[in-house]
């Protein structure tokens, strides 16, 4: 009963302890990744090597562009180990965007709790640690979507010029309008792109896809084009079969147990993404991509009036539209279809150029032919 009573006690006071110290402002329990201790007064202080990537990793998920696994990836791609020495994971990385320790306050693990002020420095300012809460909230809603809608040419397609987020399509006003709207603005982000009607945006890519009709001059010049490009394509293929024995020799001394797992799975995110920045070698073969546009730029739009089909064939060739007020400012096609769009609007380029040396001999300027179409 003594023994029961005296351990009962001693976790009292303990805890009374901790949470005086922390009142005070010293942290308490392990350091949180990012801080080391000073070996002369025994402050806790910034780590001069990881405190930057902490920034960063803050800065890079307040974007809205990254999670909690890309951030991981990066972290290891970087070299840098968790506290244990092991590679970092998404739970990991969660509780550090959510400890607020790191903007100068005294808090446990995942603890967004700001009443005691710490003695530390702080790593991140508030205003940043705000923002990451900010883009975590509302990311953190849920809710039940209803059935995607063929009607929208360019769901999943179309992009905010201004924040780089994807723009949904909604339905307002009376009666009711297709329009599509900013994901970031719509969940309350700092974006300030406005709705902006689904029909003028999907005109617009429409147009530009019609005006990309293969002629003999376009073929030629994209074939000139691809005989280039597929002499560079041998430099890459050899780059590529390079990597990817590393990988395979990298993979064996880790199955031999010469390396340990955590410097395996560094080094191999190290060659993936150098893999992934090296790119697939070029197939010069337009045979069926050039079929496909011929036969759409001279019927399809004419006579599909399925909005299923429409959108399916949009998917097909377009893989991103950007647009800023109701105006498509770029368009990137698919990987099969990138060259010839790019020949054939490197073709319109000295075409316009042409037609603006010869008309314009008399001082009066040309207008631009590509005026009403959205850039590559």
């Amino acid at each position: 009963m003594f023994d029961e009573y005296y351990s009962v006690s001693l976790s009292f006071w303990t805890r009374t302890g901790l949470r005086e110290k922390a009142r005070q402002g010293h942290l308490v329990g392990p350091i949180p990744w990012g801080y080391q201790r000073d070996v002369e007064t025994g402050a806790v202080v910034p780590h001069p090597e990881q405190a930057p990537l902490v920034v960063e990793l803050f800065e890079r998920y307040a974007t809205g562009q990254e999670s909690d696994r890309t951030l991981a990836a990066w972290l290891n791609a970087q070299g840098a180990l968790t506290t244990k020495n092991r590679p970092f994971g998404k739970d990991t990385v969660c509780d550090m965007l959510l400890n607020s320790t790191y903007c100068g306050y005294v808090a446990g693990m995942r603890s967004k709790d700001r009443s005691n002020k710490g003695l530390h420095e702080s790593i991140v300012s508030e205003e940043l640690f705000d923002r990451v809460q900010e883009v975590r909230g509302w990311r953190a809603h849920f809710v039940k979507p209803g059935r995607p809608s063929d009607e929208y040419l360019l769901r999943k397609l179309l992009h905010c010029e201004r924040c780089g987020a994807r723009m949904h399509g909604t339905r307002g006003s009376r009666p009711p309008t297709r329009r599509y709207q900013c994901s970031t603005r719509r969940h309350g982000g700092g974006c300030d792109q406005s709705q902006t009607k689904a029909e003028p945006l999907e005109a617009q890519v429409i147009d530009w896809l019609k005006d990309f009709k293969p002629d003999e001059e376009l073929r030629a010049h994209v074939l000139a084009s691809l005989r280039g490009a597929a002499r560079r394509s041998d430099d890459v293929a050899v780059r590529r079969r390079e990597l990817i024995r590393q990988l395979n020799r990298l993979r064996d001394l880790y199955v031999m147990e010469d390396m340990s797992k955590s410097e395996y799975l560094v080094r191999r995110q190290a060659i993936e993404e150098q893999l992934e920045r090296t790119g697939m070698p070029l197939d010069p073969r337009l045979d069926k991509a050039e079929q496909a546009l011929a036969e759409f730029g001279r019927t399809f739009w004419e006579t599909e009036t399925e909005a299923a089909e429409r959108r399916r064939l949009v998917a097909a060739l377009i893989d991103t539209v950007w647009q800023d007020e109701g105006v498509v400012v770029a368009v990137k096609p698919r990987e099969p279809f990138v060259r010839y769009f790019k020949a054939a609007d490197q073709l319109a380029q000295r075409r316009a150029r042409n037609s603006a040396v010869i008309s314009g001999s008399d001082g009066t300027r040309t207008r631009d032919l590509r005026r009403d179409r959205p850039a590559f």
